[in-house]
């Protein structure tokens, strides 16, 4: 890619991120179809697990959603994003208590992004200094259907594993998944207004 093609692409995602910010919220769905699958592919490679990466892809799009305000634009989008997928990654491989599988490529740009982004840019799981943005996640979440909305809490609220959440609910491990996986497109579609049939 020429200079001129990386000012214009990093003006571009600037001009994307002020207007996000000012409130037109369904422009996320440009930066959906621009980065989903370049940030699933990264992830796929961290967790080689189909139903996992769709799950953490899901996660790290909500999360830079509820953070698009404290975005920096002094660093690069495209860097945020892996940032937000890697911390992301993290905490799946923590909640799993599994070692993050060695692949030297994406070590490397592990590296690359840790040195772009300091980790005071970003918290690992987004905590949401925009009251509004917390508001409106809040929201989100209370309008999902009884069940998609208790997953959801007991996840990312409580914290619990899969499995715990399984016991708790008195349901298959692959019901939960598949519960959270709807729900989490639920909240992605009610925060931004995309489809997220059309490229999952």
């Amino acid at each position: 890619m020429s200079k001129s093609s990386v000012q214009s692409e990093v003006k571009d995602d600037a001009l994307l991120i002020s207007s996000i910010i000012a409130g037109n919220k369904s422009d996320f769905e440009h930066v959906w179809n621009k980065y989903n699958k370049l940030i699933y592919a990264y992830i796929l490679k961290m967790v080689r697990n189909i139903d996992d990466a769709d799950d953490i892809l899901q996660d790290t799009f909500i999360k830079a959603y509820s953070a698009i305000h404290t975005y920096n634009q002094s660093y690069p989008f495209p860097a945020w994003l892996y940032k937000i997928a890697s911390n992301t990654c993290i905490d799946y491989f923590r909640r799993k208590r599994i070692r993050p599988i060695a692949f030297g490529g994406i070590q490397q740009m592990q590296s690359s992004i840790q040195d772009l982004l300091p980790d005071t840019t970003i918290l690992a799981d987004v905590s949401l200094s925009n009251s509004e943005t917390k508001i409106q996640l809040y929201k989100a979440i209370d309008k999902l259907p009884e069940r998609y909305k208790e997953t959801i809490q007991l996840r990312h609220f409580e914290e619990l594993t899969y499995e715990e959440i399984a016991q708790k609910m008195n349901v298959p491990l692959g019901t939960v998944k598949i519960t959270l996986f709807r729900a989490r497109k639920m909240l992605l579609s009610q925060l931004s207004g995309i489809d997220m049939s059309m490229d999952l």
